[in-house]
């Protein structure tokens, strides 16, 4: 990611970037909140619409949520999964911010169905637009979510189960990407914050009864985007802006998640276990709002595409987890662009 403004304002955040050391005192856990889902009738069979990155505004979304309609009508719906960068170029300031209205509640209140969401960087934003450096734009949408049930969103880093078939972990990737350091300095990375979330994910999918687990985050450990992976984000050379820290916090779920869901990179891509992350796939959904054209990656993936906004959907049952991905057409249509059938291990 470029940084914005003049040279002085490059040098600045530079000096800032150096100048930064993680904090020593803050939380020493997380705590383990836990957010209530309605269980669908059936529970040996759950429907999840997954998007991201769709805050833009204008058109692109309204189409995008259109087309979401269309196809939860015609195969059903049961969760809706927003994946970051709920608002551009910035988050609300306030609970009462019409942006909620306009850019969550219009679009997809419709579906009439929980959304479990998450915060990106542009939700974070503190100097300029998408510098992830200030978590209160995260803690304003964790407080409008307790006046507003459809969006789920208890703690920044929550946990989330329709009954035993599927279980759902969220994190906050953000301060541990971000463009500039956090302002909390306990957020940052190799911090107690840190260490915190990271020590809970591993705990939590320890303890996890769920046949399926999948956590959810806005930074993608893979992609072949133009923001790229973990650990090598935008060929920046901080460990901050890179994601060392995005990419540890992963490492956990490494082998005891089932999925990655991710979001971030303006495309939409799955990834087959890789020799990094054994036994654990990785799907990037952020295409709801806007496409970024080109793909300098050279990751193989099971499927990726530019080639126009669109979404996932997933089906889950105790046997199976079925992966389709969704580009409009031309016309607005949702066009099946890509489905995966991913067996879950022992199932004969």
């Amino acid at each position: 990611m470029r940084l914005p403004g003049s040279r002085p304002w490059r040098l600045a955040a530079l000096l800032l970037l150096t100048a930064c050391t993680p904090a020593t005192q803050g939380p020493a856990t997380l705590p383990d909140t836990v957010a209530a889902l309605p269980g669908p009738a059936d529970q040996t069979r759950v429907r999840v619409l997954v998007m991201g990155d769709q805050g833009k505004g204008g058109e692109v979304p309204v189409r995008v949520a259109q087309a979401m309609q269309a196809v939860c009508a015609r195969d059903g719906c049961d969760l809706g999964v927003g994946l970051g960068d709920n608002f551009y170029p910035a988050g609300p300031r306030d609970v009462a911010s019409p942006l909620f209205r306009e850019r969550f509640e219009a679009l997809y209140g419709p579906l009439r169905m929980p959304f479990l969401m998450l915060s990106g960087n542009h939700d974070q934003s503190w100097v300029w637009g998408g510098d992830g450096a200030d978590p209160a734009g995260a803690d304003v949408q964790v407080a409008y979510a307790r006046t507003h049930p459809q969006w789920v969103m208890p703690a920044r880093t929550y946990r989330a189960a329709v009954g035993d078939l599927v279980a759902f972990f969220a994190v906050d990737t953000v301060p541990l990407a971000s463009s500039l350091p956090s302002v909390r300095p306990a957020e940052r990375p190799g911090g107690p914050w840190d260490a915190a979330q990271r020590a809970w994910l591993a705990g939590a999918l320890a303890a996890s009864q769920a046949r399926w687990n999948l956590v959810l985050g806005h930074h993608p450990l893979f992609s072949n985007g133009r923001h790229g992976s973990a650990g090598a984000y935008d060929g920046l050379p901080f460990p901050l802006q890179r994601g060392d820290a995005v990419r540890a916090l992963y490492g956990v779920a490494c082998g005891r998640a089932d999925v990655l869901l991710g979001g971030h990179d303006h495309l939409l891509a799955l990834f087959a276990p890789q020799p990094e992350c054994a036994g654990t796939w990785s799907l990037v959904s952020g295409a709801a709002g806007e496409v970024r054209p080109g793909m300098p990656g050279r990751r193989a993936a099971a499927f990726q595409s530019d080639a126009g906004p669109g979404f996932a959907w997933l089906e889950v049952t105790p046997e199976e987890l079925t992966v389709r991905f969704y580009v409009l057409d031309a016309t607005g249509a949702a066009r099946l662009a890509h489905e995966e059938r991913i067996t879950k291990p022992g199932t004969p």
